[in-house]
């Protein structure tokens, strides 16, 4: 059963979001093992991974609300434009203060942008 396209919209995106997330945690997280001995402590891999995730989270928490705001500010300066019949989507304009985390946010929501 093929999933709707708003729903693997919404998916992609926080998926996406958390992977770039992770991988955005990994070095931090690894510089601090290097750096304090903590893999020579003998601490489980277990302790690392959840550290990992722990930031990793944090990193999207933040990141999905600096663009909630950006698109706040958007739509309050009328630089986008929310579609809601079928095809749903959106429109943002080209002089938009920060289009990509605009953009962000429609997609987590599961709304496509139009060009």
């Amino acid at each position: 059963m093929p999933l709707k396209p708003r729903l693997a919209t919404a998916l992609r995106a926080n998926l996406l979001l958390f992977a770039v997330s992770t991988g955005a945690a990994a070095l931090p997280c690894l510089g601090l093992i290097l750096m304090f001995g903590m893999s020579e402590a003998g601490m489980p891999a277990s302790a690392y991974l959840g550290g990992l995730l722990l930031v990793a989270g944090v990193i999207t928490l933040v990141v999905r609300g600096h663009a909630r705001r950006a698109f706040e500010d958007a739509d309050l300066a009328r630089k986008v434009q929310v579609y809601e019949k079928p095809p749903f989507g959106a429109s943002i304009a080209g002089d938009c203060a920060q289009p990509w985390l605009v953009q962000l946010h429609l997609e987590l929501r599961g709304l496509q942008c139009r060009d």
